[in-house]
């Protein structure tokens, strides 16, 4: 099993490999002082499946006319960086949610309307904003794992 990681937003991938955690202490790696990890780390690229459970077949072949149904598997693209340190330790960070052809974007911020001017800020509560963060994720999750 892997070890635990802390999870960061993926705009601050940047300043995090910059460390790294050992026994559960997060410590400073030694890295060229202007080390930029596009320029500086071979991309690498690794295709894996997720495929249709047992139960799932089980499910479509139920909800057929012809009562079967076959196992599918649909790719799933990662990508990684591979880093080294002054010292020559090799590194590898995954980039997949940073890069590519589906990275995480910032949803841009609109410009106010008429509608939203007239609505009463001090109403708006955090629950509502963390709402808004989650969907996104979950939106981003269900690209790769959705049965398309």
């Amino acid at each position: 099993m892997a070890p635990p990681e802390h999870s960061f937003p993926v705009g601050a991938l940047d300043q995090r490999v910059h460390y790294r955690t050992v026994e559960f202490k997060e410590k400073s790696r030694k890295l060229r002082g202007d080390f930029d990890l596009k320029r500086d780390c071979e991309l690498l690229e690794l295709v894996q499946y997720s495929c249709t459970t047992p139960e799932q077949q089980y499910q479509r072949a139920m909800a057929s006319p012809t009562g079967t149904a076959r196992m599918e598997c649909f790719p799933f693209v990662r990508l990684f960086r591979k880093c080294q340190e002054k010292s020559g330790k090799v590194f590898h960070v995954e980039t997949t949610a940073w890069e590519g052809e589906h990275a995480w974007t910032p949803p841009a911020k609109s410009q106010p309307t008429a509608e939203l001017t007239t609505k009463d800020t001090a109403t708006s509560t955090s629950e509502e904003d963390s709402i808004g963060d989650t969907n996104s994720f979950a939106n981003y999750g269900n690209y790769f794992w959705s049965r398309k």
